[in-house]
């Protein structure tokens, strides 16, 4: 028989999936990767000029907006074979396009 404590958690888990965003790909191929809510702070990992090709997608966890009103999506990014790239990536809305 689970534990209160283990069934707690399994169902957590199982809502969490659940309540995932929506996936997105890169509407432009000069889709930025952020490490924050700032056009101006590049991800670590994406300062050499790496880019994101159209075959790359986001799994969006929530938005954020910045102080002038611009709509960030933070997620997950994936690689074109659809492996974990890099985790809690900021991108600005508008270089993304997202499914239903």
């Amino acid at each position: 028989m689970l534990k209160p404590t283990t069934l707690a958690l399994c169902l957590a888990a199982l809502s969490g999936a659940a309540l995932a965003g929506p996936t997105c790909a890169p509407g432009d191929a000069r889709a930025r990767i952020l490490a924050s809510a700032s056009p101006d702070d590049p991800h670590r990992d994406w300062r050499s000029g790496n880019r994101v090709g159209y075959g790359w997608s986001l799994q969006v966890e929530r938005s954020v907006r910045d102080a002038a009103g611009t709509e960030y999506y933070v997620g997950d990014l994936y690689d074109t074979r659809g492996q974990l790239a890099t985790r809690k990536v900021y991108v600005v809305e508008r270089e993304w396009d997202c499914g239903p």
